[in-house]
């Protein structure tokens, strides 16, 4: 069926269809078959083999003129097979001479014989195809259906942790709030106890000042009463012989003066910057208040030169000679303060200035000091670090790049050792940079490191800040 030429070709495999005249071009090479569709339900698992046995079977039962499986499949004198209605189409477009449209020979009529094998052939194999493509369809649903329903699962997941989430959004947010508002609080009672202080000072200042003046206008008024009786007699004794006039008229002995009372001083004492006055005053009760930290020598790597009051660290260069002490970091230009906490709230500041790089933060007292640093806290450090010029990074597994929203020169740490936090802060304007959580030690000690000079672009030291008495 369907091969080109004579009966003896209709036996080959394969058929290689051409059509000329009105249709040429229209079916050329190979006919199409439709892909993935099998010949009958078994054919599942014949494998590749059974693939191409179908497409082969499917090519043979292919119009030339439709590319299509027949419809009222009809067999020509040459043994060619075309649909009823397609060779009667082309016969009508070819009025003159009566050919087949495959093999080109001249049929003597436009008879044809219906081949009712080759339908029954065909119906079976748009039966399976129409099965293959139910069942591949139902595969399909099913696969959308596992599919929607992995995806349901997915935001039902997402809808629970974004629901988590906004519970202890809710809840941290109330902790924050109660957090926040206590320590505005302490700051209105720091403040409500320091005006009550000035107030009662300076009205304590009124009332001495009033009591002083008003015991000086008691003694004037009693000054005044005598002079009065003193000048009365006068005018008497103006009567008197000269010598009796002589001894009433002798002078009396001055009276000591008061000291004078400015009222301009008490008001240029309570004129100034009041504001800033008190909010010196007032640090004296601010906790944690920067505290005043002093750093470590037998901690510092041997090429670190501190200044004599122990507040600054900066890179010398060369390692100074002598024994180091055990506690002496041994690779890296490295110092912890003196100091070490193991509970409460502590907060000090670090001046760094225009340092190109430098590390920052908080050390276990347990960290290796004779082997090469490895900022992180699985090695115990939790600190910042800067790197050419302008790269701050967080010291995580793996690092994190910080965006400040300036350049800081002044950095602010704050570590609480009951919530195990290390934060950092830009301390000219307390913007926060970054915060550690998890950070457990028995002792935790501030960490400095000024990273070597290169070539003194980066030789500012390091200092520790301590506020002004």
């Amino acid at each position: 069926m369907g091969a080109v030429g004579g009966p003896e070709e209709a036996r080959g495999e394969g058929v290689n269809r051409r059509v000329g005249g009105p249709l040429c071009g229209l079916v050329s090479g190979p006919l199409p078959v439709e892909a993935g569709v099998v010949a009958c339900p078994r054919a599942t698992d014949r494998g590749m083999a059974g693939v191409r046995e179908e497409a082969s079977l499917r090519e043979e039962l292919t119009c030339a003129i439709c590319c299509d499986l027949f419809t009222e499949p009809v067999m020509l004198e040459c043994l060619h097979h075309f649909c009823k209605e397609c060779i009667q189409r082309y016969w009508a477009s070819c009025p003159r001479v009566t050919s087949c449209p495959q093999c080109r020979r001249e049929l003597p009529s436009r008879a044809f014989r219906r081949d009712l094998l080759v339908s029954g052939v065909v119906e079976k194999v748009k039966k399976c195809s129409v099965e293959e493509r139910k069942r591949e369809s139902q595969k399909q649903l099913e696969e959308a259906l596992q599919f929607h329903q992995r995806e349901k699962e997915n935001c039902l997941k997402m809808k629970h942790k974004a629901e988590q989430d906004l519970c202890q959004i809710t809840k941290s947010s109330g902790e924050l709030t109660s957090k926040v508002r206590a320590a505005f609080e302490r700051l209105h009672r720091i403040l409500e106890a320091q005006e009550k202080e000035v107030l009662l000072e300076l009205s304590r200042e009124e009332e001495e000042a009033v009591m002083r003046l008003q015991g000086h206008i008691r003694e004037l008024e009693r000054d005044v009463w005598e002079l009065e009786r003193k000048i009365q007699e006068m005018h008497q004794a103006l009567k008197w012989p000269q010598e009796e006039v002589a001894s009433s008229a002798r002078p009396t002995l001055p009276r000591a003066s008061q000291p004078p009372f400015s009222l301009q001083l008490q008001e240029n004492k309570y004129q100034g910057p009041l504001q800033y006055i008190f909010w010196r005053q007032m640090l004296r009760s601010v906790h944690p208040a920067p505290a005043p930290l002093t750093l470590d020598p037998e901690s510092a790597h041997p090429s670190l030169v501190l200044s004599r009051d122990l507040t600054a660290v900066t890179e010398g260069g060369w390692p100074r000679v002598g024994r180091g002490s055990p506690r002496q970091f041994r690779q890296c230009v490295n110092v912890l303060a003196a100091q070490s906490f193991g509970d409460g709230s502590h907060y000090w500041e670090v001046w760094v200035g225009g340092k190109t790089k430098w590390d920052l933060g908080v050390a276990a007292d347990w960290v290796d000091r004779t082997a090469r640093v490895q900022l992180c806290p699985e090695k115990g450090y939790w600190a910042l670090r800067l790197r050419n010029r302008d790269e701050y990074w967080a010291a995580t597994t793996p690092r994190v790049r910080l965006n400040p929203k300036s350049r800081p020169r002044k950095l602010g740490v704050f570590l609480d050792c009951e919530e195990k936090t290390v934060a950092f802060y830009d301390a000219e304007d307390m913007s926060h940079l970054f915060s550690f959580h998890g950070a457990v030690a028995p002792r935790l000690c501030p960490f400095f490191s000024t990273c070597f000079g290169d070539s003194n672009e980066n030789s500012e030291p390091m200092r520790i800040c301590h506020l002004a008495p």
